[in-house]
C-alpha cells in the first residue's frame, strides 16, 4: 500500500510538470508504465514497433533507437550476407565504407540508396523493399556482388562492375574513376593487394 501511494505520487508530480517537448522516448515509456501501476485498467500510450518492411520504411531511421544499437544490426547483417552468399565479410565492410561510410540514410546524387549504394532499379531487381534498412541492403548489395564476381571472374572486377556496371568492365571500358575506386576498396579489403582488372 505505501509503495503504491508512493508510485501514485510520484505519477502526479510528473504528471503535474509535465513532460517537456523534448523527452525522449524512455521518458514516455517509464511515465505510461507508471501509470498502468497506479491505474489499473489503463493501457499505456506507447506505439509498437513497426513490424512489416513497408512500416519500417515509413518509420525512418527507426534502427538508430533501438537497443541493440545500429552498428551491431550492420555487423550482424554482413556475417549473414557473408554465409549466404560466401563473400569475404572484410569485402562487404570495405564496400559499405568506400559506398556510405556506413551511413544507412546515403543517398548520392545519382538516386544510389542505403549502406551499400543501390540504385533503384538494382534494388528492385534484387527484391530489396526498403533500401533504407540495414539488413535488406547488406543482402541485397551482397547478394549482387556475389552475381558480378560470377559474371566477371574476379573480386576487382566485380568491384569494378557494382561501381560502373558490368557491361563497362565486359567491355574494358572502365572509367578512371572506377579504377581508382576499385584500388581503395582492394586497399581496404586486402592492404598492399594490387587489383588485376584487365
Amino acid at each position: 500500500m505505501r509503495r503504491r501511494l508512493r508510485l501514485h505520487a510520484a505519477f502526479v508530480a510528473a504528471t503535474a510538470l509535465g513532460a517537456p517537448a523534448h523527452a525522449d522516448e524512455g521518458v514516455a515509456r517509464r511515465l505510461a508504465a507508471l501509470k498502468v501501476l497506479v491505474e489499473p485498467g489503463a493501457v499505456p500510450a506507447v506505439a509498437p514497433p513497426p513490424t512489416t518492411t513497408s512500416e519500417r520504411c515509413a518509420s525512418g531511421a527507426w534502427w538508430r533507437t533501438t537497443a541493440y544499437g545500429l552498428r551491431a544490426r550492420i555487423d550482424e547483417a554482413v556475417r549473414d550476407a557473408s554465409l549466404r552468399f560466401a563473400v569475404d565479410p572484410d569485402l562487404i565492410r570495405a564496400v559499405i565504407r568506400h559506398e556510405s561510410a556506413y551511413d544507412p540514410n546515403a543517398v548520392s546524387h545519382k538516386g544510389a540508396m542505403g549502406l551499400m549504394q543501390l540504385m533503384p532499379a538494382t534494388a528492385r531487381r534484387l527484391g530489396v523493399l526498403c533500401a533504407f534498412d540495414p539488413r535488406e541492403n547488406v543482402l541485397g548489395g551482397t547478394r549482387y556482388l556475389r552475381r558480378l564476381h560470377d559474371r566477371l571472374g574476379s573480386w576487382p572486377r566485380a568491384v569494378a562492375g557494382y561501381h560502373a556496371g558490368p557491361g563497362r568492365v565486359e567491355a574494358n571500358r572502365i572509367p578512371g574513376v572506377t579504377r581508382t575506386y576499385v584500388r581503395r576498396v582492394m586497399r581496404s579489403w586486402r592492404p598492399g593487394a594490387t587489383p588485376a582488372l584487365d
